[in-house]
């Protein structure tokens, strides 16, 4: 079975929701992205805004569980001022290309997803195996088809490590057989 882990962030509750569903449905760890200095009200919310807009990194704690141990790693992010949240935008740069297959999930109160798929693709140096967009009201409602088929697509486009593995294992062995 690929080990899957779910990496998130959330701000108002919505990306978590999320984050724990497909965790259950996955069979996933979960590690939760935290920054380190967090503001938090109006200020917080305005801050959050302008990293967005201007792609800036805030610094975030390390992260509990290393993404070079699975198989897959699904990373969700709330769509700010339909932008990449800052705290993904700075755990994607600190651990891309150090894992094989992404997927992406986004919450958002209307729109933005595409535009934030394509930063999450670009910080990641990869396309995803699956995306899941979901607005707020869709995780409210308890919406489950979309959710269903980003399950399907996940476990789909992340095969087990055991048979990355052996493809490896197959590979040097014909280059090295004798004629």
């Amino acid at each position: 079975m690929a080990r899957i882990l779910i990496v998130y962030y959330s701000r108002s509750g919505y990306t978590r929701r999320v984050a724990r569903m497909l965790a259950r449905r996955l069979g996933a760890d979960i590690d939760e992205i935290k920054i380190v200095q967090p503001v938090r009200g109006p200020l917080g919310y305005a801050l959050s805004a302008i990293e967005a807009l201007a792609e800036i990194s805030p610094a975030v704690e390390p992260a509990r569980k290393s993404p070079t141990r699975y198989d897959c790693v699904v990373v969700g992010t709330p769509v700010w001022f339909w932008s990449l949240s800052s705290p993904v935008r700075a755990w994607l740069a600190k651990h891309c290309g150090r894992t094989g297959r992404f997927a992406f999930f986004c919450t958002m109160g209307g729109s933005g997803s595409g535009r934030v798929f394509a930063a999450m693709a670009k910080a990641a140096k990869t396309r995803p195996v699956a995306t899941l967009a979901l607005t707020d009201d869709e995780v409210d409602a308890h919406d489950t088809a979309k959710l269903d088929t980003f399950v399907e697509a996940v476990k789909r486009g992340a095969p087990p490590r055991v048979v990355r593995v052996a493809r490896k294992v197959r590979a040097v062995a014909e280059q090295h057989s004798v004629a």
